[in-house]
């Protein structure tokens, strides 16, 4: 089988057998949509061990940034109106520098997969309380789903021994 079949067979499979399991048994402690962000990341990524590590390393560091944010805006008397709004917004600003600045580093080098941790928390109501782990949790499944994936797709394009 040419690869591209084996890996959309592969990921199809997957994508069901999780949405089963999400949607059915674990919602609203694990987050679908988030899974789905950080599993298109992991492939973004570059797949593999590393794709995985990256991944997972960027979306974590984007989510506890922003959730940083979201608790010093809410320490500076920041809002979502009047000038609490130009707080917030320049304390954005400020996240959008650093989630760029951490590729710096290059175990978070992948920015989209910062701003996808970011969205991620946002995305999940800003929460700061348990929810929060959750949404790491759901970063965590969502790359290792990748990873499964992408073996299975590796093996369905495996060679027989002769």
């Amino acid at each position: 089988m040419n690869a591209l079949n084996a890996i959309s067979l592969s990921v199809g499979l997957w994508v069901g057998i999780w949405c089963f399991a999400t949607l059915g048994y674990l919602e609203p402690k694990v987050m679908t949509w988030i899974t789905f962000l950080t599993w298109a990341s992991f492939y973004a990524a570059g797949g593999g061990k590393a794709g995985l590590v990256k991944a997972i390393a960027s979306a974590f560091a984007g989510t506890l940034i922003s959730a940083a944010i979201v608790w010093l805006n809410g320490q500076l008397g920041g809002g979502v109106q009047g000038v609490g709004l130009l707080i917030f917004s320049l304390l954005l600003a400020v996240l959008g520098w650093a989630l760029c600045q951490l590729s710096k580093v290059d175990l978070f080098s992948f920015i989209p997969g910062a701003f996808i941790g970011a969205a991620s928390f946002f995305g999940a109501g800003a929460p700061l309380d348990g929810k929060l782990g959750w949404v790491l949790v759901s970063i965590v499944c969502g790359a290792v789903m990748g990873l499964i994936s992408e073996r299975m797709g590796q093996a369905m394009t495996a060679k027989a021994p002769a």
